[in-house]
């Protein structure tokens, strides 16, 4: 028995959701940037339209539109009870039924070794220890697995599911761009999927993070002179490793052994 979440949204947000042809779904620090600025990549070079990192294919009807969301990760992490109340981060079932949705997921200890330094240097919501950062009620390890367990029940028997691994990503970006893509019913050249790949590589985010090219607060540094405030950080696979030892590896290893299996990382 988990936390009381609601059922409804019963803001002006749930427009947002009604538009889309699909919606991206993960927690905070799971790489959807890079998923966003890949698949964004390849769809302007199929469509030969001008990349764009917010509305590509808002305006048009024959470019699928994808919107990102946190969904529950943000009504649990983020949202003040007010808007909790309202179900403002919500997807109604009525509305996740009729969309294609693309699950990302990344290994929790790998997220929340990144949510902290977003939270602490980025956005600066909080001022802790990672020790303390790991275990705490609202942003903790702990609830990231809930939330990955509880999408996991809620959506595996959805008809129109992907779902993705970080890892999976980071180990051969151009086949999954490719699965993607496929299952968006864009057939693209292996051309546009080697360009997208090549655009959105680790280094060139980075670059363009620092000098601003994307245009878009998503991906500009909370300080130009901290690299740890940067939205780009790292991207590293099992980097946990080297900020966890002991107690605190214990603790977070602990906590993945609840992870449904599905997901392979326990």
């Amino acid at each position: 028995m988990g936390p009381m979440v609601v059922r409804w949204n019963l803001t002006r947000k749930r427009r947002q959701w009604q538009r889309a042809d699909v919606l991206v779904i993960s927690t905070g620090k799971s790489g959807r940037t890079w998923l966003r600025v890949l698949v964004h990549r390849a769809l302007a070079l199929h469509f030969d339209v001008p990349f764009d990192a917010e509305r590509m294919g808002r305006d048009r009807e024959d470019i699928p539109y994808l919107v990102y969301t946190h969904e529950l990760a943000s009504y649990m992490r983020d949202d003040p009870l007010g808007r909790r109340l309202l179900g403002r981060s919500l997807v109604p079932a009525s509305i996740a039924n009729r969309k294609q949705l693309v699950h990302l997921a990344r290994d929790p200890r790998d997220v929340i070794v990144s949510s902290f330094f977003h939270k602490t240097r980025r956005s600066k919501r909080i001022d802790c220890t990672l020790a303390e950062f790991i275990r705490h009620p609202r942003y903790g390890i702990d609830g990231i697995v809930w939330i990955l367990n509880r999408w996991r029940a809620r959506f595996h028997g959805h008809p129109a599911s992907l779902w993705l691994r970080y890892e999976d990503m980071r180990a051969d970006p151009a086949r999954e761009l490719g699965r993607v893509l496929a299952f968006l019913g864009v057939e693209a050249t292996p051309e546009h999927v080697a360009g997208a790949v090549a655009f959105a590589s680790f280094d060139k985010m980075k670059q363009g993070e620092a000098r601003d090219a994307f245009g878009t607060d998503k991906l500009r540094p909370g300080d130009a002179a901290d690299p740890d405030s940067f939205k780009v950080r790292k991207g590293k696979v099992q980097g946990y490793r080297d900020y966890f030892q002991g107690a605190d590896l214990a603790y977070v290893d602990r906590a993945v052994a609840r992870l449904d299996p599905f997901y392979r990382y326990a």
